[in-house]
């Protein structure tokens, strides 16, 4: 796994608990919050690189899952209604293992609510949580 290990920077600019919040209560995909996810991605996961399509499609958020969270199953559920939210699981494998890591993130579209999850993986590693 490539966040697997790795020590968060020394000064980290973006929260992840506090953008994680903002992924979820937006119901609309704005600039600043897509801007504020690519800096959570360098600064938290330089490892990996971020197309800049990434955010703007469901095919890039899944390109970037396979990229940092390799094997790694995904969940998505939502709706097409308008202001509808997106919920995204990420687990270690496709197993009903409950035991498993495992991580959920919600946003206003798919590609956000993949990238919460990713980003909610990140700040676990971060606290220990293996």
């Amino acid at each position: 796994m490539i966040i697997d290990g790795r020590s968060p920077p020394a000064m980290a600019e973006i929260d992840l608990k506090s953008l994680l919040v903002r992924c979820a209560t937006t119901t609309e995909v704005d600039l600043d919050l897509i801007a504020d996810i690519r800096r959570a991605f360098e600064e938290h996961l330089p490892a990996v690189a971020v197309p800049a399509d990434t955010f703007a499609s469901t095919d890039g958020a899944l390109a970037l899952a396979a990229r940092a969270l390799p094997g790694w199953a995904v969940t998505l559920r939502g709706s097409t209604h308008s202001g509808s939210q997106w919920s995204c699981v990420l687990k270690e494998d496709e197993s009903q293992d409950d035991d498993q890591t495992m991580a959920a993130g919600r946003g206003a579209s798919p590609a956000i609510a993949i990238c919460a999850a990713i980003l909610q993986v990140i700040s676990g590693y971060e606290k220990g949580f293996r």
